[in-house]
């Protein structure tokens, strides 16, 4: 019986030292996407990322986890926008909802929208708050779905900074 207690041990601990050395999947290519800024300049998915990590937030003035999360945003953005670029898409019917909440809440963080149909099925975005961030060449690093506190938001960023 100590025999083959020690064989398992030993096919157990080779196993995991095969598993650990395994190459990993490549990482997903993020879809390049035209964005038209609404408190900013025009921009693309692409041009946002290349010179620094991109986070991407989809969200929408009618969602109450979107509009109670943007408060975190704006502070994430103050804190790290050195660091990361930061791009809020409104998926809203009409843009001119977002744009009043820009304006009545003072957003400072780059607010976006676009051809939403082709950006909600590029990124496969079935459901809203959506955060995405995407380094520097061009791959997802991390998805998130559903709103999140500021030190939540903090955490998810870290993996980009």
């Amino acid at each position: 019986m100590k025999k083959f207690a020690v064989l398992f041990f030993a096919v157990l601990a080779i196993g995991f030292a095969v598993l650990a050395s395994a190459p990993t999947a490549s990482a997903k290519a993020a879809p390049d996407e035209a964005l038209v800024g609404l408190n900013t300049g025009d921009a693309t998915i692409y041009g946002l990322a290349r010179e620094k990590p991109l986070y991407l937030n989809f969200w929408a003035t009618w969602c109450p986890p979107c509009v109670g999360e943007m408060p975190a945003i704006e502070a994430m953005y103050r804190k790290y926008g050195d660091r990361l670029n930061f791009a809020a898409v409104s998926v809203d019917d009409a843009a001119a909802d977002a744009q009043k909440m820009i304006a009545e809440r003072g957003m400072n963080v780059p607010v976006y929208t676009g051809d939403v149909n082709k950006i909600g099925m590029d990124y496969s975005i079935d459901a809203i708050p959506k955060s995405i961030l995407i380094g520097t060449d061009g791959t997802i690093i991390a998805e998130h779905l559903g709103g999140m506190s500021e030190a939540e938001l903090e955490a998810f960023l870290s993996k980009a900074l």
